[in-house]
């Protein structure tokens, strides 16, 4: 499936021709920075099916809460974040929801950073599915997105 998106301002478009791998909400105190909101949605895709189709990209690095480097990559003109990559993980991106045409067919799987949460939002969202900090790792995350 072609997945398509862009930044806020419309210089930058994109396409991803894959299937996502997964897709949560993160409540870390980036994320909600980042966001301007109460979290940050992000969707995996293999990074080799992103395609920049229009405008460029800044990147920057920052380190994360779970004390890996983070490399953002935003629109150069509104400072939309598009995507995250780690240096620590290879082989996907973390594109920002937000940044998709059709975020809405696609459902999380889970919520992480937990600890962080807006006390509202923990009101509304089932625990089976939560996470206090960053998983060990996504595999059950993945698999449970992927035959959902």
């Amino acid at each position: 499936m072609k997945h398509h998106g862009g930044c806020q301002c419309g210089a930058v478009r994109y396409e991803i021709d894959s299937d996502p791998i997964v897709a949560y909400c993160c409540h870390c105190t980036d994320c909600q920075k980042q966001s301007s909101s109460a979290f940050g949605m992000s969707v995996w895709f293999p990074a080799e099916a992103f395609k920049l189709t229009k405008g460029e990209l800044e990147t920057w690095q920052t380190m994360s809460e779970s004390g890996n480097e983070k490399m953002c990559s935003l629109c150069a003109d509104c400072g939309t974040r598009i995507y995250h990559g780690s240096l620590n993980e290879g082989g996907f991106l973390s594109v920002k929801g937000g940044s998709l045409d059709e975020i809405r067919k696609i459902a999380p799987i889970a919520h992480i950073w937990t600890r962080s949460a807006q006390p509202w939002v923990l009101q509304l969202i089932s625990e089976e599915f939560c996470h206090e900090t960053q998983p060990e790792n996504f595999d059950t995350l993945i698999a449970g997105f992927q035959n959902g």
